[in-house]
């Protein structure tokens, strides 16, 4: 059995306003998130940079674990937990978004 697969009319879907909430949203929170994690990934290499004694303290005394090596684990699951918002968010809002516009399309 072939399945008909009608065309689709791109210029149509693009002028629907659920279309552009939804595109608006998820490049509004994409953003969003890139700046956070740009912002302390740069605070962190500034730090490296031109405060690099900070990081290289101790996290206790006697302790061999240093700021820096917390702080660079925290930005990388920092980096996750953002990347989970993002990937929660689209599934939750998104998706039910694209699923009411094919709805939508004739």
């Amino acid at each position: 059995m072939d399945a008909q697969v009608k065309p689709v009319d791109l210029e149509q879907i693009r002028k629907r306003p659920l279309f552009s909430r939804i595109s608006l949203e998820r490049n509004c929170l994409g953003a969003g998130l890139a700046i956070v994690m740009a912002a302390l990934y740069f605070t962190f290499i500034s730090v490296v940079a031109f405060s690099p004694g900070i990081l290289a303290a101790p996290i206790s005394p006697g302790s061999s674990i240093s700021t820096g090596v917390v702080a660079g684990v925290s930005l990388m699951v920092f980096g996750l937990v953002l990347t989970a918002i993002y990937a929660l968010y689209a599934s939750m809002r998104l998706d039910k978004l694209a699923s009411a516009l094919r709805k939508e399309i004739p």
